[in-house]
């Protein structure tokens, strides 16, 4: 049952990233890199920094990269210059996801512990389940910051709620 409340979230997250970028393709590059709300980055800043931090937790996940080097991934907001280009990074890191998704058989493999050693030099161990609810939260947070930018831009991406 875990197992398919953890599916059905990264469904919803695919879905609202989806609309959002759907959103994106609306505004102009100039909107796209502007700050928007004061204090906080531009749109682009946002879902590049969004899009690196899930890719980077899934390599991990996926085994593909130790802890320590999946947090050294770096994805320069410069090599994003346009929706199109933060689409592709999305796609890049959904298609991780569902491939790592699909890799798991049942809730026991929620369980699966990760160490990794951060670079204060501190060895933290997380549950997987535990850090898979983290990114859905985390992508919320930043989701919920891009549409009230777009919001204020003349172009909201409508009803974010899962249900």
């Amino acid at each position: 049952m875990f197992l398919d409340a953890i599916v059905r979230l990264y469904q919803y997250q695919r879905e609202s990233n989806a609309r959002v970028l759907d959103t994106v393709d609306e505004i102009s590059v100039t909107e796209l890199t502007a700050v928007v709300v004061e204090g906080q980055p531009s749109i682009k800043d946002t879902l590049v920094h969004l899009f690196s931090v899930t890719q980077m937790d899934v390599a991990w996940w996926r085994n593909r990269l130790s802890g320590e080097d999946a947090f050294r991934i770096e994805h320069l907001n410069q090599d994003y210059a346009d929706a199109n280009s933060l689409r592709n990074l999305w796609l890049e890191t959904d298609s991780e996801i569902a491939s790592f998704i699909n890799s798991l058989n049942s809730s026991d493999d929620l369980e699966r512990q990760y160490t990794r050693v951060t670079p204060d030099g501190e060895t933290r161990t997380r549950v997987l389940w535990e850090m898979m609810l983290h990114v859905i939260n985390h992508g919320t947070q930043h989701r919920s910051e891009v549409a009230v930018m777009l919001t204020k831009l003349g172009h909201s991406p409508g009803d974010m709620e899962i249900l």
